[in-house]
């Protein structure tokens, strides 16, 4: 019987941990240019970047390039309840990002994406009040992103494309007494697609939407129960969310290029998940929120090759009080960015720093030991380097 019990209790902790502490576990941010923007980039998408960010955006380049960068970032949460205070205590963590675009005519442009949308980790030490609930657990989302874009007018473009995802999810917890740990480790494919549009009318102004589909996974992997004996299969079905972000760039002067978008998450889809095991089934309710991400940037040309950005984020939480739970550590958060860049003949740079903080207090979990306050500060540092050709 303890299989049993402990499988499910733990795989309501799998689904529910996650891992960028952000907006529910889903990384916004793909590249510096866009990231010292505040992420409001869909309405320019005027690099290879724009793989990710708006496909259409790529009709803008011409030749060839290739873009190769990282994001990485490091959380922080402090938990005070009842219990006692907690920290999360996890390093650095890192995702790739990858882009390329080939020009194939005057009308078509293709492009190609590696990337993690979704994943990062998170840890928090044994000896929390809800050591239980949540301890450690890792998530990677890695994408192969496949688009093209066709040049419709002068002033109005539209691409697409299809992305192909490896997943893997690793979760240790707790099951009562000191020392004791369940552990989950699955691993699944799927895919995603996405269609977007992009409309200049003038050089002042500039629109861009794009969609992206929600992606499928049933995560099948061994679980293990130590010191007890239990072991075994296990598997769920868990969807990250479909998006739609609608952006508006205006560009004032020659130097300047102020840009807003809106990002609608539809996390509702995480409302209960089902456990199957030896043949049976095991509701798991999450009942999260869709939630919205607000971006707001400016860009300025100093006239020398050098860009300098600034910009904002806020990110709605997907995550209800009634669930809340720490390994996620879920709340409406606040995102300062800033950045530089350089472009060149044939080689450009970018980098790109974030400081994001929330604080939020919890007091009507079903869970009563998750109650308390949450406080957290995180840094992230991206960067990528393009040659054109």
């Amino acid at each position: 019987m303890i299989k049993r019990t402990s499988l499910t209790v733990g795989m309501a902790v799998l689904a529910a941990h996650g891992v960028a502490f952000a907006d529910g576990f889903h990384l916004a941010g793909q590249s510096p240019e866009a990231v010292g923007k505040g992420n409001a980039f869909v309405a320019t998408a005027n690099t290879a970047a724009a793989v990710y960010y708006n496909a259409a955006g790529l009709t803008q380049l011409d030749g060839s390039s290739v873009q190769v960068g990282f994001y990485s970032i490091d959380l922080n949460i402090k938990a005070n309840t009842d219990g006692g205070n907690f920290n999360t205590k996890q390093g650095i963590q890192v995702a790739p990002q990858i882009y390329s675009h080939f020009r194939v005519n005057e009308k078509w442009v293709l492009g190609v994406g590696i990337n993690a949308p979704f994943g990062l980790g998170s840890e928090w030490s044994d000896n929390t009040a809800f050591r239980t609930t949540a301890t450690k657990s890792e998530f990677s989302d890695v994408a192969l992103t496949l688009v093209g874009a066709y040049e419709v007018t002068e002033t109005l473009s539209v691409g697409g494309g299809v992305s192909f995802h490896h997943a893997d999810i690793s979760l240790s917890r707790g099951l009562g007494a000191p020392g004791d740990e369940f552990k989950f480790e699955g691993d699944d494919q799927s895919y995603s697609w996405n269609l977007g549009v992009l409309w200049q009318p003038s050089e002042k102004h500039s629109f861009g939407a794009v969609y992206r589909s929600e992606t499928d996974f049933t995560f099948r992997g061994d679980v293990s129960i130590s010191p007890y004996a239990g072991s075994g299969k296990g598997s769920v079905d868990l969807t990250t969310p479909a998006s739609f972000t609608v952006g508006y760039s205006y560009r004032p002067c020659k130097q300047w290029n102020i840009e807003a978008n809106v990002e609608w998450v539809d996390w509702s889809q995480m409302g209960t998940l089902v456990l199957n095991q030896d043949g049976a089934g095991t509701a798991i309710p999450f009942e999260w929120e869709d939630s919205f991400i607000y971006s707001l940037g400016a860009e300025y040309d100093f006239g020398n090759g050098y860009l300098g950005r600034i910009g904002y984020n806020f990110i709605e939480s997907a995550q209800t009080e009634t669930y809340y739970n720490p390994g996620v550590g879920d709340a409406d958060r606040h995102w300062l960015t800033c950045g530089i860049g350089h472009r060149g003949e044939a080689w450009s740079w970018d980098v790109a720093y974030q400081y994001a903080f929330s604080d939020r207090n919890v007091t009507g979990a079903i869970d009563p030991l998750v109650n308390g306050r949450y406080k957290s500060r995180f840094h992230s540092l991206s960067a990528s380097a393009r040659y054109e050709f």
